[in-house]
């Protein structure tokens, strides 16, 4: 499993649900998603799932990590789960893609706000 890859794809979700769930311009096409879980979830579920950006990397980046290791272990699955390096590299993903998240979303705010 390509640890590059697996990190971008995770901040390439987290950031594309962020933006199709954001409240810019009266709300895009997912924003009735955003609303409904900021106003029926407490905050401890609704950051990772929808709303924070950094945050979303924590639970869909395990979620992709997972379906990732799956999908490339292709029938050695227990073993794999076995090396501790597995776990260790499952929680760089995450962290890794939430400092990318981070750092891109900012460069996005930047630009609407130059552009608005």
């Amino acid at each position: 499993m390509d640890i590059v890859v697996t990190i971008s794809m995770i901040s390439l979700f987290c950031l594309g649900l962020r933006e199709v769930t954001d409240d810019i311009e009266g709300g895009r096409i997912g924003y009735p998603i955003r609303k409904w879980f900021i106003e029926n979830t407490p905050v401890w579920v609704m950051k990772p799932v929808i709303v924070c950006c950094a945050c979303m990397s924590s639970f869909w980046g395990t979620i992709i990590y997972w379906l990732c290791f799956l999908h490339y272990s292709s029938g050695n699955l227990l073993e794999g789960l076995q090396h501790w390096e597995t776990y260790l590299l499952w929680i760089f993903c995450c962290v890794s893609a939430s400092f990318i998240n981070t750092v891109f979303w900012l460069i996005r705010n930047k630009l609407i706000g130059k552009l608005n």
